[in-house]
C-alpha cells in the first residue's frame, strides 16, 4: 500500500516539473526586409514600438536590434520570439558610428530612414498610427525602403 503512494507521488511530481519546464507561448519570427541601402557602410538601427507614447524614443522600443553593414544593397533581419499585438517599427542607418539619426540646422535627416508600411511623408517623421501593423499568431515578413 505504501509504495502505491510512493508511486504515485513521483508521478504527480514529475507531471508537475513537466508542466513547469513547459516554456510560454514563444511568440512568432518576423522579418524585416531591409532595401535601398545604396552600397553604404554603417549600422542599421531597428526600434519596435507597441504605441505612440514614446514612439522613436530608443528608450521605448520593446524590441531593438543594431546590424553591422558593409556595401550592401539590402539585408534581412529576423526577431524571433514577437508577440502578438499592433507595433510599428522604425529604422535608420548610421554611416559615422555615433549612434544617432543626423540631421540637418532644419531636422531634416542627413542619414537613411525608413518605417514600417514605408511611410515617409514629406515635411515630418512618420506617426505610430501611419507605421502600425498586426501580428497575429502567425510568423510573418515586412519590407522597409530607407530614404
Amino acid at each position: 500500500m505504501q509504495l502505491r503512494y510512493v508511486i504515485l507521488i513521483g508521478i504527480l511530481i514529475s507531471g508537475t516539473r513537466a508542466v513547469a519546464q513547459t516554456p510560454a507561448a514563444a511568440g512568432t519570427t518576423q522579418t524585416l526586409q531591409i532595401s535601398n541601402l545604396d552600397k553604404k557602410k554603417g549600422k542599421v538601427y531597428i526600434a519596435w514600438y507597441i504605441s505612440q507614447d514614446g514612439f522613436l524614443t530608443r528608450e521605448k522600443a520593446v524590441l531593438h536590434k543594431i546590424v553591422p553593414v558593409d556595401k550592401q544593397d539590402s539585408i534581412t533581419v529576423t526577431f524571433d520570439g514577437v508577440k502578438d499585438g499592433t507595433y510599428a517599427v522604425s529604422i535608420f542607418l548610421d554611416q559615422n558610428d555615433n549612434g544617432k539619426l543626423d540631421t540637418n540646422g532644419l531636422g531634416i535627416p542627413k542619414e537613411d530612414y525608413g518605417f514600417s508600411n514605408n511611410v515617409l511623408p514629406m515635411t515630418r517623421a512618420a506617426t505610430f498610427e501611419e507605421s502600425k501593423f498586426d501580428v497575429k499568431g502567425k510568423d510573418g515578413s515586412r519590407s522597409i525602403r530607407l530614404k
